[in-house]
């Protein structure tokens, strides 16, 4: 097909009517499916191929016109379900919705109007549930951001987005004490234990009240007279919520999500029939400052009626034992985490046939490790995979999804129900066909409204195509293939240029896992005077193969010389026990450049950093 013959294709698609464009997608799942017989096209946003893994009926539903307090409350106002479990007290869709309303007759006893910014720096507690729904309740819009932010940069995000209000949790309070904020309201994770836990936690943990601090109780009490009217109506386009990028790639920016982006998250849970029903458990350990938490471990499981646990401290090693004392049905985790729960002495006795859905995402996961968790599942008497998802912020965290119908090894999933997701060419932003290797686009209801402030950034990201269909970049590299599973091969920020070479470190990285003493590892960009830069490898081996770094660096090399071009051999390897993270507990790749400039000159191919000997090499 000619390039004009396509771009006039798409436009005449585009063009189409919502209900012309529903039977159309109705054809084309039949058509995938081999009920009806006719030739592909070749380019996933024409043809769709995963939409045969869909039900029918589900094509047809739309977004509802609500806000996200009100999607949710329609559906369950008269419900006696659990909607949370928070340690040992089981709260109520019924109490939530009375506590949402007191939470917003205070914001409005406090002046809070429709468009203003208040900002929530809050752990995952029942609370901050309220308080984020009660914000969108009455139109103001939520800020949400990391408690453990300096005091200057919490400052500084007060007045870019005009802040006069800020919920705060009790242990970072004296941190915010001298701010110039008309509201700051002291919040404690205490708030809601069961009364006998809170009184003896109250005890071990009194305090002296800081001056100027409103204290969570008397900000309720505050808002008892409050007799107007608090339901700001839907209006599209309308923002809920700001949250921060992890900076990850750059300088983290401020991510303004919409009411239809958590609807049409949530209704997609629903109408796909991914094995969801009322009464399941959902686990939530999330940091509610990321849109993951938020949208899909908040909004998503209070639609669906789950009973979510929430948890408001966590660690990576807590994650086995909250999945031992909980046993979920449904959780969302990343590929570390899942590392440490199968290594778990204690998770090894378990029986894991509660699982109904095991998720890893915000974090690559390599193909070697995908087969041990599933290896795992499949021992502990769990009869589903391991259900890869991805996203970003800038899309509601999720786009894509690998459910069991669909699974294929190595794949992140296809594309969730009301999504266009196609492979383009970072140059032209012409559409590659099916098996090519692009820039991963998605078209979806769930892309965010914009960044907040930066008009530049949001039109760096966000493109109108030549046939009219908007489009978010995701600056990864992948390919789609013939039913429409999705392969990530890596960030386009991460290519590594050497010497005019494109090399993807996760390439190198699978071929380096194909060693069994190897654990994880990860290829990272070295500058180099000569090269430009070159790839290294940070490694980390199985304890009982300590000592044999040398013939495991050998082995690294000679088995990526044999099999790619000797420029993807690294330049150097590093030996590590850990690897350093986020405040998110995804892997920091800008801690291992940082790691391997220090040794741009050292002259050793093999470097170990382990805990003992770090800082003898420092």
């Amino acid at each position: 097909m000619e390039k004009e013959d396509l771009i006039n294709l798409k436009r005449q698609i585009s063009e189409l009517s919502d209900e012309e464009k529903k039977q159309r997608d109705l054809y084309l799942r039949d058509l995938a499916s081999g009920v009806l017989q006719g030739p592909p096209v070749g380019y996933s946003s024409i043809d769709k191929q995963w939409l045969k893994y869909y039900p029918r009926k589900s094509l047809l539903v739309d977004i509802p016109k609500k806000t996200a307090f009100q999607f949710v409350y329609d559906k369950y106002k008269d419900s006696n379900l659990t909607a949370f479990q928070y340690f040992k007290r089981n709260i109520t869709y019924k109490e939530f919705f009375n506590n949402v309303e007191k939470v917003a007759k205070s914001l409005k006893s406090k002046g809070v109007k429709p468009g203003d910014i208040v900002t929530m720096a809050l752990p995952t507690t029942p609370e901050m549930v309220y308080i984020f729904y009660a914000i969108n309740r009455i139109g103001a819009v939520t800020n949400a951001i990391d408690p453990r932010l300096k005091k200057d940069d919490i400052s500084k995000i007060l007045v870019e987005t005009n802040s006069n209000c800020l919920f705060m949790v009790d242990l970072f309070i004296d941190e915010v004490k001298d701010l110039e904020i008309d509201n700051i309201i002291e919040v404690s994770p205490l708030e809601s234990l069961p009364i006998p836990i809170k009184m003896i936690s109250s005890i071990k943990n009194k305090k002296t009240h800081n001056d100027g601090i409103i204290s969570w109780k008397k900000f309720l009490n505050d808002g008892n007279n409050y007799d107007k009217s608090i339901d700001f109506p839907f209006k599209e386009n309308y923002p809920v919520t700001i949250v921060h990028t992890g900076g990850t790639t750059g300088f983290p920016k401020g991510v303004v999500l919409v009411n239809e982006n958590f609807n049409a998250m949530a209704l997609t849970q629903e109408i796909s029939e991914y094995n969801l029903k009322e009464k399941d458990t959902f686990l939530t350990f999330l940091p509610p400052f990321i849109a993951y938490c938020l949208v899909n471990a908040i909004h998503d499981p209070l639609y669906l009626g789950f009973k979510n646990v929430l948890i408001p401290s966590f660690t990576p090693e807590d994650f086995p034992k909250l999945m031992k004392k909980y046993k979920p049905n449904h959780v969302l985790s990343g590929p570390i985490l899942w590392d440490l729960f199968i290594k778990d002495k204690d998770i090894d006795k378990m029986d894991l046939s509660y699982l109904k859905s095991a998720i890893s995402g915000g974090d690559v996961l390599n193909v070697e490790l995908e087969r041990e968790i599933n290896e795992f599942f499949k021992q502990h008497n769990s009869s589903h995979y391991l259900s890869q998802g991805y996203g970003m912020t800038e899309v509601s965290a999720a786009a894509v999804y690998s459910f069991d119908d669909c699974y294929k090894e190595g794949s992140v999933g296809i594309p969730y129900i009301k999504n266009v997701i196609s492979v383009f060419s970072p140059e032209t932003l012409d559409e590659l066909q099916v098996g090519e290797t692009g820039e991963i686009c998605i078209s979806s209801p769930t892309i965010m409204k914009e960044y907040y402030g930066n008009l530049k950034a949001t039109n760096d990201i966000i493109k109108i195509h030549p046939d009219g269909k908007k489009y978010l970049h995701t600056g990864d590299l992948g390919t789609i293939d013939k039913d429409g599973n999705v392969y990530i091969i890596g960030r386009m920020k991460r290519m590594i240029v050497r010497s005019g070479n494109k090399l993807f470190p996760s390439n190198i990285e699978t071929l380096i896992l194909g060693d069994e003493r190897i654990e994880n590892c990860v290829v990272v960009a070295m500058p180099n005077e000569l090269e430009r830069h070159v790839p290294v490898a940070f490694v980390k081996i199985k304890e009982s193969e300590k000592g044999n770094e040398e013939s495991i660096s050998n082995n690294i090399c000679s088995n990526v010389l044999n099999t790619m071009p000797d420029v993807n051999v690294p330049y150097k390897v590093f030996f590590v026990d850990e690897f350093p993270l986020t405040k998110i507990n995804k892997i920091d790749y800008k801690e291992l450049e940082n790691e391997a400039k220090k040794y741009v000159d050292d002259e050793r191919n093999i470097i170990i950093l382990s805990n003992e000997l770090k800082k003898v090499l420092k």
